[in-house]
């Protein structure tokens, strides 16, 4: 029987032949493309403040790209101040700058951007010396508002840089009171003296003047009368006056006053530093008196017969649209956040 053969090869002709080994053509070999997986995107840095609130707490990434902005564009490194509820101006804070105070480089400029509702003018003072002694020029920057002793530790810099918006505030120090169970101006009981004494004046001259048209006396007749009636009138009010108290809060706010002036003295003159502190604590009816970027720099009569000046003339940085864009970056996160001392990488 005859058996199937195999077909393994082929004849000229295209046909195989029988036995022939068949041959079967390579296929073209066809490079595989190698697809790389795409790179990834490195992370941002994560920052924290030195000071507070630590390594646990990194700040918002936005926030801390702002500030290292704003360091770019003054060309200096930034302290961080801002303080919001939870904080204030005291001894702790001084402790922890001045335990930190190495790491302000020594005859270099530097910043200190502040936000902060105040606190105890002591230590205010003393982290403003602090700043002062260690740095070739020692700028503040203030995005939104640093008031009472922050304003205090702002009059240290050599310039101040305000927000579009920024205030200072005045240095009218608050002191607790026992029987309202509230903090109330020093300044209240002092100018209420003031103005009790200014009211005695004027009312001895208007009783004087009406009695010398009425009468026609000679007013060395007069004075007595005029003498007895106002002293009747203000002796109730005389005698609520506590003097000790009175002179306590007198003190307390002179010692503001000659913390700003020494603050000021390596930067202005001694009878401008002293205007200024003089101004700042007496000049504005409460405490909470918001004094522009206009009213800082600004220094003009107030009118043409008054020898009072409108403005505190303090050294504000001129306008700068780059500096404000970078400073508005900034202002959102100052409302939430807490952040004491520089940022360092985590």
């Amino acid at each position: 029987m005859a058996t199937k053969g195999i077909l393994q090869g082929e004849a000229e002709n295209g046909n195989a032949l029988p036995g022939a080994p068949v041959s079967v053509p390579t296929p073209p070999i066809v490079p595989v493309p190698v697809i790389q997986a795409p790179a990834l995107a490195s992370a941002p840095k994560k920052y924290y403040g030195s000071i507070h609130p630590g390594k646990s707490q990194p700040v918002p990434d936005e926030f801390a790209v702002a500030v290292k902005k704003l360091e770019a564009a003054i060309g200096c490194p930034i302290w961080l101040l801002i303080q919001n509820e939870d904080m204030s101006l005291d001894a702790g804070v001084f402790r922890a700058f001045r335990d930190a105070r190495k790491e302000i480089e020594e005859n270099r400029p530097v910043a200190l951007l502040i936000e902060s509702p105040g606190g105890e003018a002591e230590y205010a003072y003393r982290i403003g010396r602090l700043f002062q002694r260690r740095a070739s020029t020692f700028t503040v920057i203030v995005p939104q508002w640093a008031k009472s002793a922050a304003t205090l530790l702002s009059l240290g810099g050599s310039k101040i840089i305000m927000g579009r918006d920024a205030e200072l505030g005045p240095l009218d120090v608050q002191i607790w009171d026992d029987d309202k169970e509230e903090f109330g101006s020093a300044l209240n009981a002092v100018q209420s003296l003031e103005r009790l004494n200014a009211f005695v004046l004027t009312a001895l001259d208007q009783s004087m003047q009406l009695l010398l048209s009425r009468t026609r006396k000679k007013s060395d007749a007069l004075l007595p009368l005029v003498f007895d009636h106002t002293s009747k009138f203000v002796r109730p009010l005389l005698e609520k006056i506590d003097t000790i108290e009175l002179t306590r809060k007198s003190r307390e706010l002179k010692v503001a006053e000659q913390y700003a002036v020494r603050l000021m003295k390596s930067n202005y003159s001694w009878s401008e530093a002293e205007r200024i502190g003089r101004a700042l604590v007496e000049r504005y009816p409460t405490h909470g008196f918001v004094i522009d970027r206009e009213e800082t720099e600004a220094k003009e009569p107030m009118g043409q017969r008054s020898s009072e000046m409108f403005g505190l003339g303090l050294k504000i940085a001129p306008p700068d649209p780059a500096l404000d864009q970078i400073i508005d970056e900034i202002i959102p996160y100052c409302d939430n956040l807490s952040v004491v001392g520089t940022l360092k990488e985590v």
